[in-house]
């Protein structure tokens, strides 16, 4: 394993942590785009498969969210002076506790407003359909405290790539239940767990340790790359991910859920990721864009947060106007991208209203 780095807090190293804040701001404008149609499915169904394999190459937002914050995790238990984990684990569980109910909270209150049954409600809490995208707060909660049991174990590269493995074999799993090899039961139990079941998410704990534990070696690899080479793997991963979605959407029937991330190229993503933007640095964007780069990644949590749940306002109206209406592929590909950039810009401005309003802690 390549000589550990100690991020000693200077600005030479905070230029160089500027990549994973472009990496924030790149997966979640990413992220807002799997929830910016406000139409009903019955309004572009003929074209919702096409529209999975073309957008499927940014996939990589939530595994790359999700292995950055255990990187950085490891990276504040690695600097801590505190010899037990345990105080930081609970800091780093408050931390996201206070977001996930205060959103949470938010949430049920409307679905409440809009006539759900409390028992309906609670079962889109557990199945983190609470508002579009809740799903990833219930997985980081509960990856942390797998995090906690596991880190020592983590210590070998060995046993990083055990973990890996196992996560393939999972994968491996999934896909022959999708074929039917178990029956119908296993199907059914997966698809009743919805997203939030742990099984298609551990692999990013010890991805993001060995990133943490190789970051000299990540970073010195990216510079020596040439701009042709990084264009040529983000290439050949957004054609496996193509590829695999393909796949999916084709034993599917086009309805992703709950599967949207049990590939394997959204795991090949993560260090074709980093790889290729670990180099990247202030120096390399004009002024306006860096400007919108920080914002992106400082308010990522609330806009990751406000997006989902304006998405399902916004699809609640789009159904009353649009339930009969059907759009040919432009014209989706056309709304899609306007509704994006609105719905994008929108969570990115409440947000920044909610921490002058002193709600800093559930936005960032």
């Amino acid at each position: 394993m390549k000589e550990q780095i100690k991020f000693p807090l200077n600005a030479q190293v905070s230029d160089r942590l500027f990549f994973l804040e472009f990496l924030k701001a790149i997966s979640i404008t990413a992220v807002v785009s799997y929830h910016a149609i406000f139409l009903p499915r019955s309004a572009f169904v003929a074209n919702n498969g096409i529209l999975e394999v073309l957008f499927a190459p940014l996939r990589f937002c939530v595994p790359v969210f999700l292995t950055i914050s255990f990187l950085l995790f490891e990276r504040q238990i690695a600097q801590s002076s505190i010899n037990s984990t345990l105080p930081l684990l609970q800091k780093r569980l408050i931390r996201l506790g206070i977001p996930t109910i205060f959103w949470f909270v938010i949430a049920a209150g409307l679905k409440a407003l809009n006539g759900n049954s409390f028992t309906e409600i609670i079962n889109a809490i557990l199945t983190g359909e609470i508002f579009t995208g809740a799903y990833y707060l219930l997985i980081i909660l509960q990856l942390m405290v797998i995090f906690y049991f596991i880190r020592n174990w983590l210590n070998s590269a060995k046993n990083i790539f055990i973990t890996i493995a196992i996560q393939g074999l999972v994968f491996l799993f999934i896909y022959a239940a999708i074929c039917g090899l178990f029956g119908n039961q296993v199907l059914t139990f997966l698809i009743k767990m919805e997203r939030p079941l742990i099984i298609y998410w551990f692999v990013y704990i010890p991805l993001g340790i060995y990133f943490y534990r190789n970051f000299s070696w990540i970073q010195n690899k990216s510079r020596s790359l040439t701009k042709t080479n990084k264009i040529l793997i983000l290439c050949f991963t957004a054609a496996i991910m193509m590829i695999e979605y393909t796949i999916l959407t084709l034993l599917l029937k086009n309805s992703l859920r709950p599967f949207d991330y049990a590939a394997f190229s959204c795991i090949f993503s993560v260090p074709a990721i980093f790889i290729c933007f670990a180099s990247v640095t202030e120096k390399n964007f004009p002024s306006p864009v860096l400007k919108l780069t920080k914002l992106l990644s400082k308010y990522s949590l609330g806009i990751f947060c406000i997006n989902g749940i304006l998405a399902q306002i916004f699809l609640s109206i789009g159904t009353k106007f649009f339930s009969q209406a059907n759009f040919n592929l432009t014209q989706i590909l056309l709304i899609k991208i306007i509704s994006w950039i609105i719905l994008l810009t929108i969570s990115l401005l409440l947000s920044i209203v909610l921490k002058r309003l002193g709600l800093k802690r559930v936005v960032s």
